[in-house]
């Protein structure tokens, strides 16, 4: 199936004409290219533009929405001010003037804001890795998009995005920002360009272009300033490396926007990003989100930020039957470095609600030499709203790492609601047919698993 279709993803509709998208774009503009995190210095710049200008006053600002587009419902939106933690969708497209949507994503990062302890974190994921998209079934995590813009997803290509990363990573997604490359590009010219450090040299002689030709494209080792196009191709450049350098560059490229921007006056320049992001950032945030985001942002210092790349420690290269290079991604590994950079929440509510939906019938058994180990792991999936049709000791009690076996074909969100729990991994995953097992999916527990401590009744 081919990404290029003639059907266009509807663009944000410019009702009430620029004072309303004024705020909520400029801010946008250096909010997703400076990975969630800016200083006091643009947050306080752009309140003087406010007044300057004439704008209505943020409270009086109406909300930005999409014109056509499935709207997703926006349950749990986390209460900003109060301080709740966000976690927001930052993706990119490879869109070629000639090329219409749906399209595939580029490039995917997970950011966190945490007004409480005044921290932030950006977590890179490849584009290859080979996960369950729900409603599609098994695929790359960059058509996840692709196919909800085809399929007429709530919330389109975005809102399956986010829930696809909310499945496989366990974090909730409230927010998604998309940037067009073409406007990437005209952003860090309109900054004057950034600044990189290069570790090493970079030759690519394949680089491709938007005349679906290649290129020649080479950066020498050091301190080099990149204007808008060299920017874009030092993020985007893989035949050098590959796609896990590709995702270390992009966070150097972010950060590199970032500490431009805070150096920078940014109210003469107001006018220029204004024009520059319209019609190549969508959001489905609304400007007082994205201001209170700002002020909340302005007391994040840089060394409270964290970065990560989901890399080739924690991932395995996998041919699929169709002969597709994939990547599955180790889920134990995986979950550690969400765990230090974007911390869990409690249980999705939206992903419990299919996992009750579906009601599947899980069997426990244990296949380590703990005492009772699947009883109180039975127990433990009972209070989270698994339904346990048994359990019991394995064939063999020297697993090392625990298995799940899926016999239903049907019951994905429950498989994967398990497989994040007990950070299964994915060649751990097993899927067979067998009409006359007691039960919907199997999990046999390895040496790597320990239920969580059981609280005392006072």
């Amino acid at each position: 199936m081919t990404d290029n279709s003639q059907t266009r993803r509807p663009r944000k509709r410019k009702s009430g004409g620029p004072p309303i998208f004024f705020i909520g774009m400029i801010f946008l503009a250096v909010f997703v290219c400076g990975g969630l995190v800016f200083g006091y210095q643009i947050y306080d710049t752009v309140r003087q533009a406010v007044v300057t200008l004439g704008l209505p006053d943020i409270g009086d600002l109406p909300s930005i929405v999409a014109s056509g587009a499935p709207q997703p419902t926006r349950e749990n939106v986390p209460n900003i001010v109060a301080g709740e933690r966000v976690n927001i969708l930052i993706l990119g497209i490879d869109r070629r003037p000639t090329e219409k949507c749906p399209c595939r994503t580029d490039t995917m990062m997970l950011a966190t804001l945490d007004p409480k302890t005044s921290t932030a974190g950006l977590v890179t994921i490849p584009r290859d890795l080979y996960v369950p998209i729900p409603t599609v079934g098994e695929n790359r995590i960059n058509t996840a998009m692709f196919y909800g813009d085809l399929n007429k997803y709530p919330g389109g290509g975005p809102g399956l995005a986010k829930k696809t990363i909310e499945y496989n990573f366990g974090r909730r997604v409230h927010y998604y920002v998309l940037v067009d490359f073409g406007g990437f590009r005209k952003i860090v010219d309109t900054l004057g360009g950034i600044d990189i450090n290069v570790p090493k040299a970079i030759d690519d002689p394949e680089y491709p272009t938007e005349d679906f030709k290649t290129m020649h494209v080479h950066f020498n080792a050091g301190m080099q300033h990149m204007n808008g196009e060299q920017a874009l191709q030092y993020a985007r450049v893989r035949h050098s490396d590959s796609d896990f350098g590709r995702s270390k560059r992009q966070i150097q490229v972010l950060m590199a926007i970032r500490d431009k921007a805070l150096r920078l006056d940014i109210l003469p320049k107001l006018p220029s990003l204004l024009s520059t992001m319209w019609g190549t950032v969508e959001t489905d945030l609304k400007p007082q989100e994205v201001l209170a985001l700002a002020q909340a942002a302005s007391k994040v210092k840089t060394e409270n930020i964290k970065t990560g790349t989901i890399d080739q420690t924690m991932t395995v290269e996998y041919v699929t039957n169709t002969g597709a290079d994939v990547l599955w991604f180790d889920r134990a590994k995986v979950g550690q470095l969400m765990d230090q950079i974007i911390p869990q929440e409690s249980v999705m509510t939206d992903l419990g609600a299919r996992v009750t939906q579906e009601a599947a019938r899980v069997t426990v058994l244990n296949g380590t030499t703990t005492p009772q180990l699947a009883e109180r792991t039975t127990k433990f999936l009972q209070s989270q709203g698994f339904q346990i049709a048994a359990y019991g000791n394995a064939d063999r009690f020297d697993y090392a790492k625990s298995v799940l076996i899926d016999y239903s074909g049907t019951k994905s969100a429950t498989v994967t609601a398990l497989a994040n729990l007990f950070r299964v991994d994915p060649e751990n995953i097993r899927r067979t047919t067998n009409a006359n097992s007691d039960s919907d999916i199997r999990i046999i527990l390895g040496a790597d698993w320990t239920p969580p401590i059981e609280k005392t009744q006072p």
